[in-house]
């Protein structure tokens, strides 16, 4: 009987001692549980973030969600390997723009999907860079000692690359109590998403070894839910990389010296029409966009350099012409911002550009829905008759002044914002003061 109790406590307290084993490696804060040997499909198993670090949860969740929607995961999976969603990075990146999501066969790390949200629009791009793959490699499947992270402002990098921020993150690796072994220390530095050189090669969901460069079919790229609006600064900044629209803008200055205006309309596919279809009269230049449709984000156009104009009876006249935009240029615009506002796209997308030799102008909808114009009180040719009163009236203001004043005063139009794009890259919003007796300026911060 008393060997019997015995051997009962001994068995008690063996049993308690690795109850105290198994709590103490569970405690380990940075004990990775390694994802090799799961058959569950983690391509499509539900994310939920294994990283050291903090990450766009949202942003990652909802790429997920895109991802899912148009992929085939057996083919995927054969072309690529198995992407890993719990131990996607964002690298700083807040704001729903940008992550890595590491891409495994045989627990090594093949491949990096980068997914780079522009708009309402996300783009897929494989990204094979050493460094990262060996960082991701040793994140998932290494015994992490320490781990750091440094959050810096970009300096000197692509202007794509101008809103995100820099994330140093570090790793070191222990030796397993191997002696004399000193612990491997990883570092990597990443920015969010840079354009730049050749294109880089999209990655296709639905596992086509051959899909070409630029992200979704023919660089549509992918509906994404509910994207984040924007505010006006990341909008100018995020349209001047884009190398289309700022080609419009360097082939509208080249055309300058014709004595009509020329512009371009650009739809919300991102494709541009040019426009020449022009009068010059004796009291105004015009160009014809045609009427406002719901498929169009903005129009380009010139205010050409003064020059002399000769009619039919041999009379000349020197046409000096406004720089600045013009009352037909504000209702067309807000014409544009009320279809807009129709077909539930954000009111902030929308702008018109005018290209002149003594400045590169915007104007922005930055008001709320009830400030949009869709009525006014005189028709386009009385407008125009009363700005060129007015300018010749208050001649010792600036046109930017005048033209802001008019806006308010007589067309009383509310909610747009001036903008001048400075030669150095950066934007200047100009609106009426409190008392509207002068101009408050405000930089968009580089």
């Amino acid at each position: 009987m008393i060997m019997r109790k015995k051997i009962i406590l001994r068995l008690l307290f063996l049993t308690a001692f690795m109850a105290l084993l198994w709590s103490c490696h569970s405690e380990d804060p940075f004990q990775q549980e390694s994802p090799a040997g799961s058959t569950e499909n983690l391509s499509a198993a539900k994310y939920a973030s294994r990283s050291l670090w903090k990450e766009d949860e949202v942003y990652i969740d909802k790429v997920q969600q895109v991802f899912l929607k148009h992929a085939n995961l057996e083919r995927f999976g054969i072309t690529y390997g198995e992407l890993h969603w719990d131990y996607a990075m964002s690298f700083g990146q807040f704001g729903e723009k940008y992550v890595l999501v590491p891409i495994v066969k045989e627990n090594k790390v093949v491949l990096l999907m980068e997914a780079v949200r522009e708009g309402s629009k996300v783009y897929f791009y494989e990204k094979r860079d050493e460094d990262l793959l060996d960082f991701f490699q040793h994140s998932m499947y290494s015994k992490i000692i320490k781990f750091d992270e440094q959050i810096s402002t970009p300096e000197n990098i692509s202007a794509k690359a101008s809103t995100y921020v820099c994330s140093t993150r570090t790793l070191e690796v222990g030796c397993d109590g191997e002696p004399g072994c000193v612990p491997y220390v990883k570092s990597v530095t990443t920015c969010g998403f840079q354009q730049g050189g050749a294109p880089p090669k999209g990655l296709d969901p639905s596992g086509d070894p051959n899909w070409g460069s630029g992200g979704g079919g023919e660089d549509d790229g992918y509906v994404y839910p509910d994207p984040p609006e924007l505010n006006p600064c990341e909008k100018l900044k995020a349209q001047n990389t884009n190398s289309q629209f700022t080609g419009k803008i360097d082939d509208l200055k080249s055309k300058l010296t014709l004595k009509k205006e020329t512009g371009y309309v650009e739809k919300t596919n991102g494709s541009f029409d040019y426009k020449d279809n022009s009068t010059a009269t004796e009291t105004a230049n015009s160009l014809s966009l045609g009427n406002p449709t719901a498929d169009m984000k903005g129009y380009l156009h010139t205010h050409p350099n003064d020059f002399e104009m000769e009619y039919p009876d041999g009379t000349i006249e020197y046409r000096k012409g406004f720089k600045i935009f013009s009352p037909a240029d504000v209702i067309y615009f807000n014409q544009m911002v009320a279809l807009a506002n129709q077909n539930g796209m954000p009111l902030g997308d929308i702008y018109a550009v005018m290209v002149s030799g003594t400045g590169i102008y915007q104007i922005r909808f930055t008001g709320n829905v009830n400030q949009v114009k869709t009525v006014y009180t005189n028709t386009k040719l009385e407008y125009n008759k009363m700005y060129l009163k007015y300018f010749q009236e208050n001649a010792k203001r600036s046109d930017e002044m005048n033209f802001l004043k008019f806006m308010d005063e007589h067309m009383y139009v509310k909610g747009v914002s001036l903008v001048k794009m400075n030669d150095d890259g950066t934007f200047t919003t100009k609106t009426l003061n409190s008392d509207k007796s002068g101009m408050a300026e405000s930089d968009c911060p580089q």
